[in-house]
């Protein structure tokens, strides 16, 4: 006969021991909630579709989530909230009355936090707040101050005044000087500033001999993984051949080196067709919807060539942007001075060939950890108007050098791409940024 009775009290045994577990592991992650870390990520948007600055806040997001801080990502526009779930970020939008609705977002809601962010002040633990120059770093010195004051102030640098504003329109020496004297002001009220690259690490680090309460480290920015996961088939001679660049136009044409590669291309399209060869089509993506007119007008004042068929494209989410990216045989920066390039560096990322300003940081990247790669890479022109006409003869060049060499580029690319994904130096940058938040 079966004896049921101790083995029905066994059972109880057991389903009581589990109850007793659950109940200290739920404890156990409670008091864990109350005593982890938070850091406060301020910046006015989150998403990726404009890519620089959002695209980096969004990483260094991730890189303080997977260290176990609580983050919460304060903003006025949100791209995409989904994708701030799958980071685990907490997104705080602003609190938008219905007579406001119709407003258009402005960094000056930070400032007014306790109209806009109403429970901005019930985060617990905040070790840390995080901002952006020239963008968000007085607002993020500001909430320190008045919520925070025992948080550490953490400022990114992603801008060279000097290197950007003589390209813009109405640019003067003053103005230049006062965006500097901003950034300054803002980076001394930080505990840590944070230059984006060598490029700017060098002109922030000898700025700062005159700041020296200013403690100054340089991050590397990694393309997200899905760039590596682009597996790009190198074309065959049957499709169309096809350059991309990224990046708005109105305002940065001088700045993006626009009239230099849409003269260049102009002449890459002439000689092609000369050749009785497809002629490549030029793509570019970022560009508003309310400026393309606009900048269909400033590329017809420097096309050359009635053969070059020029494609303008919106912004874009990461998937576009990989997929256009997958459907490139180059990728072209021709800014006549970038700080960094993240965009170049998510195309390295694909495998894509790559053709860089040598005045960039990515290129100074380059040149330091993959030195032979950078060579067949980096583009040698001046950051100023004086050689315009070597200038665009030499990225004619070197695009119809690495068109019709594609077989040796896209090897090259294919290489760099493997070395990237184990790069040290990225590594060891982001091990530094996180020590930051445990010393």
């Amino acid at each position: 006969m079966i004896r049921w009775r101790p083995l029905a009290e066994f059972a109880g045994f057991i389903c009581h021991q589990i109850y007793l577990r659950d109940v200290a592991l739920a404890a156990s992650e409670s008091c864990n909630m109350e005593t982890r870390k938070s850091v406060l990520l301020v910046n006015d948007e989150w998403g990726t579709e404009k890519g620089g600055i959002s695209t980096i806040h969004r990483q260094i997001a991730r890189l303080l989530k997977d260290s176990a801080y609580d983050v919460h990502a304060l903003t006025l526009t949100a791209n995409n909230k989904d994708d701030s779930s799958k980071c685990r970020v907490t997104l705080i939008e602003p609190c938008i009355s219905e007579a406001l609705m119709e407003t258009k977002p402005n960094l000056d809601w930070f400032i007014n936090h306790r109209s806009y962010f109403p429970d901005l002040d019930k985060i617990t633990n905040v070790h840390a707040i995080v901002g952006h120059l020239p963008i968000t770093g007085v607002a993020a010195g500001h909430l320190r101050k008045e919520l925070f004051p025992s948080a550490k102030l953490i400022l990114f640098n992603h801008v060279i005044p000097e290197d950007i504003e003589v390209h813009k329109k109405a640019w003067t020496p003053e103005r230049v000087q006062e965006r500097e004297n901003e950034m300054f002001k803002a980076a001394s009220t930080a505990d840590v500033v944070i230059s984006v690259g060598p490029r700017m690490f060098k002109h922030f680090d000898n700025k700062y001999r005159a700041h020296q309460r200013v403690t100054h480290k340089m991050f590397l920015p990694k393309p997200d993984e899905k760039f590596f996961d682009v597996q790009i088939q190198k074309p065959d001679k049957v499709g169309k051949i096809q350059v991309i660049t990224f990046g708005r136009i109105r305002g940065v044409e001088r700045l993006k080196g626009y009239d230099l590669v849409t003269e260049a291309l102009s002449r890459v399209a002439n000689h092609f067709n000369e050749s009785n060869d497809e002629v490549p089509v030029w793509n570019i993506r970022g560009v508003p919807d309310g400026e393309i007119c606009e900048t269909k007008t400033f590329l017809r004042k420097f096309t050359k060539s009635d053969k070059l068929h020029i494609n303008i494209y919106p912004y874009g989410s990461q998937d576009e942007i990989r997929k256009d990216l997958q459907q490139s045989h180059l990728c072209v920066m021709a800014s006549r001075s970038e700080p960094f390039g993240l965009v170049g560096m998510e195309a390295i990322a694909t495998g894509l060939p790559v053709l860089v300003t040598k005045n960039s940081g990515l290129a100074e990247y380059l040149e330091k950890h993959f030195p032979h790669e950078a060579e067949h890479m980096i583009v040698d022109v001046g950051i100023n108007n004086l050689s315009s006409e070597k200038d665009i003869e030499t990225w004619n060049r070197v695009i119809r050098e690495r068109l019709r060499k594609y077989d040796l580029a896209f090897k090259r690319a294919q290489d760099l791409k493997e070395r990237l994904k184990t790069c040290d130096a990225i590594n060891k940058s982001h091990q530094e940024f996180i020590q930051l938040f445990t010393e």
